[in-house]
């Protein structure tokens, strides 16, 4: 019988991804909370337009 040579495994390399750098702001409590009132106004807004339209 004839030896087979045994192929060493490469070592995996994890992938780093590159995240893309983030530009948002640090935002404090106040600030978020004032943003969350303004998306929740403008929701108000678009759904009694869709209302008085339909």
């Amino acid at each position: 019988m004839s030896k087979k040579s045994a192929k060493k495994r490469q070592p995996v390399k994890p992938v780093v991804a590159n995240e893309p750098a983030r530009t948002a702001k640090n935002f404090g409590y106040e600030e978020m909370l004032s943003e969350l009132e303004a998306i929740v106004a403008d929701a108000e807004t678009r759904l009694a337009e869709d209302e008085a339209t339909a």
